[in-house]
């Protein structure tokens, strides 16, 4: 009986021992930080010593450890370009606005552990862009931009940010074969890492994720099909939920993503005003209408926030937050949701 007590004992003690090496594996792939100069190899040395007590490392096992870094890539959504999206299927979140000529261009937001191999067409920066991605990220690459955003990200000190025009010529595997200019622009793993060291202290944002409650709300209405209007058949929109993968099929124009949502939130964010060339600008504090589509129903909500720093809050109407679905958060800002019907 002692003896198979304590053959209990080692075997469970072997089991956690697995765990949470496992789990510190995990957390600090050596992939997402490769040893390239003695200031990340310090990096390196903190975040190795930084489990001490074995009770402790449980937080790295990913149910349980919430706090992720992130960065942003600005995609771009012409129906040239869609045939060409990649890595946008790894995004966390993904951000659609329209820009000039109403079409839309997303801000896809990425999880600083799990890189992918390329990511884009990569294509210009907005300033309404920046403050959608505050909350959760830093750290943006985009090619080039509107006056307006390069002036916040070259002379403020809010954001790390890569303009990749200015890497093209260093970096000529930048431009890939294939896609028609200016929709060639991708950006590697290889280089996104490269980046990723170069980001100040200061501005290493870890946050909370998933950022909003799990769970299935009360009511809603069935919603297996949502449509977006964009007033052309080249950027009309339409997501079909996916019963046996409880995630949306997302079909823009002619093509389908290879992005699959679990989670669709749209804003309703009016248009202030429209700038020279077309630029669009709008503000992103404040509140609105907003609807979110999951498990195939739709509730109708309202977003808030008071400042670019805070997460938008999605409420339901009564003012309760409204649990969104585990997995990708697909989020469209529109400037009336009567773009918007489902069934």
């Amino acid at each position: 009986m002692i003896s198979r007590f304590f053959s209990f004992v080692i075997i469970t003690l072997s089991l956690l021992s697995g765990v949470v090496l496992f789990a510190y594996v995990y957390q600090y792939p050596e992939s997402a930080f490769p040893i390239q100069s003695h200031t990340q190899e310090t990096k390196m040395e903190r975040l190795r010593s930084a489990p001490g007590k074995i009770l402790s490392s449980f937080s790295l096992i990913p149910q349980f450890n919430k706090e992720q870094t992130f960065f942003s890539v600005v995609i771009e959504n012409h129906d040239d370009a869609r045939p060409y999206h990649e890595g946008i299927e790894d995004a966390v979140l993904v951000q659609e606005f329209l820009v000039e000529g109403f079409i839309s261009r997303f801000v896809a937001t990425f999880d600083t552990r799990r890189i992918p191999k390329e990511i884009g067409p990569v294509r210009s920066l907005r300033p309404y862009f920046l403050d959608s991605i505050a909350p959760w990220s830093r750290t943006v690459f985009h090619a080039g931009g509107s006056p307006e955003a390069l002036k916040r990200v070259t002379e403020g000190s809010h954001f790390f940010a890569r303009n990749l025009l200015y890497f093209d010529d260093e970096h000529n595997s930048l431009r890939k074969d294939g896609p028609p200019a200016p929709h060639d622009l991708f950006l590697n793993k290889a280089l996104i890492q490269k980046f990723l060291v170069e980001v100040p202290e200061s501005l290493i944002h870890p946050v909370e994720w998933p950022a909003y409650k799990l769970g299935m709300p009360e009511g809603g209405e069935k919603a297996e099909s949502v449509r977006i209007n964009f007033f052309n058949v080249l950027h009309n929109v339409l997501f079909t939920f996916q019963p046996l993968s409880q995630k949306y099929e997302r079909k823009n124009g002619t093509e389908i993503s290879p992005a699959r949502p679990s989670t669709i939130v749209i804003l309703e964010v009016p248009i202030d005003n429209i700038g020279e060339y077309g630029r669009l600008f709008m503000t992103l504090n404040g509140r609105g209408k907003a609807q979110v589509f999951h498990s195939g129903k739709m509730w109708n909500a309202h977003w808030s926030r008071s400042s670019f720093t805070e997460p938008f809050r999605i409420t339901d109407e009564v003012g309760e937050e409204l649990p969104f679905a585990m997995g990708q958060i697909w989020m469209t800002v529109l400037p009336t949701l009567e773009r918007v019907s489902w069934e």
